[in-house]
């Protein structure tokens, strides 16, 4: 009875101890691929996600990162001293190079059929001498056990070929012949050497550890938020159907926006365009929009409000923007590119070189500072990873100092030429060398994971003028439709924006060159007006620029109330010094500056945004936009004194109906001593009488003789129409006093 009663206990301890052992937390790490600083980064993660749990690592690599293989390998070297717990290792195909490093901290090591483990300096022989290398991979094998012993060969072996074999332990005399190379086993050599605790399938391995299926794919390159790595047609097609989705109660749209023409570049207009056409959409709710570009650039300030607004339509109202580059994406057309979900391109498609310039000496376009090339830099890379496009690309076409390569298809960012790999099976691919901007072509935009969609040259239906007049055709008649992709859409009816005649005439009023204009019309009209009281004509015109200035301002979203006021203060205060409280200049000064101030303020964009670098003396890409309006507006400033000085002198004259209200005479002449007249002889004599033009406060201007003079009041105030007598005469006015009597004047 006894022996029955003790199997049992037996028995129930066992059941316990192998229902704990299978209970027992697990962390599988997959390092597969190419071992690289983004997968074994990941790898780092999962295992500091472990908590007392068994590590099983499956490994099937050929080449990575030897350095931070290493340093992986030490970090689970100390996690299973630590804590006293097993790593399991399975070779499902190939450890060899970096990888090789791993099964030497093994408890456990499985291996495939087709096994192969060893050459660890594989890919990676320049990075480390082999003596150092050998200590480092040795460093990880306790050499407790006769096993270990083995394993501690083995890593030298591995390691360093010089090793190999001056006097051959008896463990490895079934290696004949062994070439001047580092070691490399395969399944039956582990099986000989005792090493493979097993040879399983993958799903055998997995199934006696209870672990859950892997992908045969490396898991962590594809979990990286930064690059797609190739979608394959039918992911692509699998994104479309996504984000594309069609509302089966209404016919099936598309929208259409286009920014073309080699020789127009981005500019405020264009936001405009843009700003109303997303406008047009938000009512209209198309399935998706397309955007075809095909620019050389523009205003950095502009495609940065553009493409912030393509962003937030597609994320807030869910309709997705399709970039067509038809051709051209070059510098800002490239950030508006970056700023849509997907891209397609035509065969001749380039993208990139969108390095930010500045007007510099002699008028001649510059590199602009690092400050604004490092925020731009910062915003390409921010806008390729917000729909998880590569950043590094993004950055080269920013930056002609970044370094790129194609490391084992990974595009990766050097710090300097003697990284990169030139030599070994698989040297590096240059992307992007230092001291070139990076263009993509076609081929290149599709390879590195830039866009979705390459569109073969294909024959398609014309497009009508009459389709085009309308604002409606169908799908299948662009290019986009004929790929497989797109094609389930092609029955769709394409809604192109079309501006209205007030976008197109706001859009005309917003380029510089018709914002000086405007600004020249401003303040001639206002001086004119101001100088030949009564006439009315500049005045007029005057007014309406400054009413155009302020409607193209609001259409781009430019001007506030702040600038408005600052306009009404300062045509008010000049109005109050001419003819209410003359204070001899000193309102009209003011009055004058807080003018100024609120039309600046209304025709440069982006003040709000300017932001200065007081380290390196630099501003930012609407910083430079600002400093570029004002250069525009400075000159025209400049113009508008010079065209002043010829109004008055010549112009203003030559009007004989206009005689009677212009200062005639050598007045210009004031180094000669003549203020007023054709010399100082022909001043009004004393005893003259004339009439008060403008109300004298006490100064103003009379006519006297059918001409008119500046003149100042001995009384402080006479009205106008009133008849005054000259009693003297002072510079270039002439002083009056009020005629007591009311006789009339006869010119």
């Amino acid at each position: 009875m006894k022996f029955p009663i003790f199997f049992i206990f037996y028995f129930l301890v066992f059941s316990i101890c192998s229902l704990a052992h299978s209970n027992e937390d697990s962390t599988v790490i997959s390092l597969r691929g190419y071992l690289g600083h983004q997968e074994l980064n990941l790898a780092e993660q999962e295992l500091q996600k472990a908590k007392d749990s068994t590590i099983f690592l499956e490994i099937d690599s050929d080449n990575g990162d030897l350095l931070k293989a290493l340093d992986l390998a030490k970090e689970l070297y100390l996690y299973k001293v630590k804590n006293s717990k097993t790593i399991v290792v399975y070779i499902d195909g190939k450890a060899l190079g970096p990888a090789a490093i791993f099964p030497f901290i093994a408890d456990n090591i499985y291996v495939s059929s087709f096994a192969s483990w060893g050459d660890i300096p594989s890919g990676n022989e320049d990075t480390l001498t082999p003596n150092i290398l050998r200590s480092q991979v040795l460093s990880l094998v306790q050499g407790i056990t006769k096993r270990d012993e083995l394993l501690r060969l083995l890593a030298a072996s591995m390691s360093d070929k010089a090793f190999l074999l001056s006097q051959k332990p008896k463990e490895l005399e079934f290696l004949n012949n062994l070439p001047n190379e580092t070691l490399v086993l395969n399944q039956q050599q582990l099986k000989v050497l005792n090493l493979a605790d097993g040879v399983f399938s993958l799903k055998e391995f997995q199934s006696k550890y209870s672990l859950e299926e892997s992908p045969s794919e490396n898991t962590f390159s594809q979990s990286v938020p930064t690059q797609r790595r190739g979608l394959s047609k039918k992911n692509v097609a699998k994104e479309i159907a996504k984000y594309i989705h069609q509302d089966p109660s209404k016919p099936l749209e598309v929208g259409y926006m286009v920014i073309e023409d080699h020789s127009n570049s981005i500019t405020q207009a264009t936001w405009l365009y843009v700003k109303n056409a997303l406008e047009f959409y938000k009512k209209k709710k198309p399935a998706f929009i397309i955007l075809e570009l095909n620019t050389p650039g523009g205003e950095v300030f502009a495609a940065q409000k553009i493409s912030d607004a393509l962003k937030e339509f597609d994320t807030q109202y869910n309709i997705p923007i399709v970039c067509f580059i038809n051709n051209w994406a070059i510098s800002a057309g490239a950030m508006l590119a970056y700023s849509c979900r997907f891209i397609a391109i035509v065969k001749d498609a380039s993208m990139g070189a969108a390095e930010p310039v500045i007007m510099g000496e002699d008028s001649k376009m510059v590199s602009a500072s690092e400050k604004i090339n490092s925020a731009l830099r910062t915003d390409f890379a921010n806008r390729a990873k917000f729909y998880d496009r590569n950043p590094y690309i993004a950055e080269a076409m920013v930056d002609k100092d970044v370094l790129l390569v194609s490391r084992h298809g990974e595009v990766i960012k050097l710090e300097s030429d003697k990284d990169i790999r030139k030599g070994g099976t698989d040297p590096d691919i240059v992307i992007s060398p230092k001291g070139k901007l990076l263009t993509l072509n076609a081929e290149q935009m599709m390879e590195y994971d830039v866009a979705e969609v390459l569109l073969p040259p294909e024959k398609t239906a014309v497009i009508t003028d009459a389709e085009r007049d309308d604002g409606l055709w169908p799908a299948e008649k662009m290019l986009l439709f004929s790929s497989p992709e797109f094609k389930k859409f092609s029955n769709a009816t394409v809604i192109p924006y079309q501006m209205d005649w007030k976008s197109k005439f706001f859009a005309f009023l917003a380029q510089p060159m018709v914002s000086s204009l405007l600004l020249l019309g401003v303040m001639m009209g206002f001086y004119m007006e101001l100088s030949s009281p009564g006439f009315g004509l500049p005045g007029a015109i005057g007014v309406i620029s400054l009413i155009l200035i302020m409607l193209s301002s609001y259409a781009l979203e430019i001007a506030n109330w702040l600038e408005v006021v600052l306009i009404l203060i300062g045509l008010s205060l000049v109005l109050t010094d001419f003819f209410i409280l003359p204070t001899f200049g000193l309102l009209s000064f003011f009055g004058f500056a807080c003018f100024l101030a609120g039309l600046f303020g209304l025709l440069i964009p982006g003040l709000d945004s300017v932001d200065y670098e007081f380290d390196t003396h630099t501003f930012n890409a609407a910083g430079d936009l600002v400093l570029n309006r004002m250069a525009w507006f400075s000159a025209t400033i400049l113009f508008c004194f010079a065209l002043m000085a010829l109004f008055a002198r010549y112009v203003m004259p030559s009007f004989a109906g206009m005689n009677k209200f212009v200062l005639t005479g050598n007045e210009q002449d004031s180094s000669k001593g003549y203020f007023a007249g054709e010399n100082p002889t022909m001043m009004p004599v004393v005893g003259k009488v004339g009439v008060v033009l403008a109300d004298l406060r006490p100064s103003g201007k009379v006519i006297i003789d059918g001409q008119i003079w500046e003149a100042l009041s001995l009384s402080s105030f006479i009205e106008k129409n009133a008849n005054v007598l000259v009693v003297g005469s002072e510079g270039s006015s002439v002083i009056v006093k009020l005629l007591q009597e009311n006789t009339a004047y006869k010119n």
